[in-house]
């Protein structure tokens, strides 16, 4: 498992686009937590007493997640559907034929990844958001209520994503429908969940979007909204449930 393990983490990282896809999300995020907390410092006094009430310092220090999150689901999704691509899985699979020991080190590895990254670009976004607010005397400290959980539920959601990522991309084997497929889950399923609203409010408070709001906010929840413990179910399901599946029809299906 060791040797899998290392011949996985040189597969990764041999890779452009691992760096590339990282350095972007990183660099988007960060910038995204300073525009957000300077430009909500500055218009802060203008804001109404409920506005005021219902501001939320720690959950603006992710804004710039919504944009950077795609990039960790596409590195789940490279891991191994640019095997599948190029045929190289054929090779791996009769190097180390039991193909769930494949998975379980592709899954190993980019968890790793995830988990380092993802919570030192949740950490760093926080630190920026809050010296953005400072000028308005509005920043907190990790030590504030909720803060210290918002930035772990961060990390955990961009963990998901990649988990997400790796799920889909060794379920479809391709890499623009295994990515699509992804964007759909992320970004367009919440909007169509919000137009269903009128009449059913379960596809609101279950999709990803939603469950990963959950988990980086500090103010009470809205009447449709996950808790934060529901959050950290929705995503751990989201993360799961692809990847069992993929261990399921890994074994019954052809490289």
């Amino acid at each position: 498992m060791i040797n899998v393990l290392a011949s996985e983490w040189t597969k990764l990282r041999s890779v452009r686009s691992t760096p590339l896809s990282l350095l972007a999300a990183a660099a988007v995020s960060i910038a995204g937590a300073y525009v957000s907390s300077t430009g909500r410092a500055a218009d802060y006094a203008k804001l109404s007493a409920a506005d005021k009430l219902s501001f939320d310092p720690v959950n603006l220090s992710f804004d710039g997640l919504a944009f950077a999150q795609l990039a960790f689901g596409v590195l789940g999704v490279l891991a191994i559907s640019s095997e599948y691509s190029t045929g190289q899985i054929r090779t791996t699979f009769t190097v180390v034929p039991r193909r769930p020991v494949v998975l379980a080190a592709k899954a190993a590895v980019t968890t790793a990844i995830a988990i380092l990254v993802g919570g030192v670009l949740a950490l760093t976004c926080f630190f920026v958001a809050q010296a953005g607010l400072h000028s308005a005397h509005l920043g907190v400290s990790l030590n504030s209520p909720g803060a210290l959980r918002a930035v772990l539920g961060a990390g955990f959601y961009l963990l998901t994503l990649t988990l997400l990522g790796l799920g889909l991309g060794a379920l479809i084997r391709h890499t623009a429908g295994a990515i699509s497929t992804l964007f759909a889950l992320v970004f367009i399923l919440p909007v169509v969940a919000a137009n269903l609203s009128s009449w059913t409010t379960w596809p609101t408070k279950w999709n990803l979007w939603s469950a990963g709001n959950a988990l980086i906010t500090t103010q009470p929840t809205a009447v449709n909204a996950p808790t934060p413990a529901q959050g950290l179910l929705i995503c751990t399901a989201y993360a799961l449930v692809p990847l069992v599946l993929a261990f399921a029809f890994t074994l019954r299906r052809d490289a």
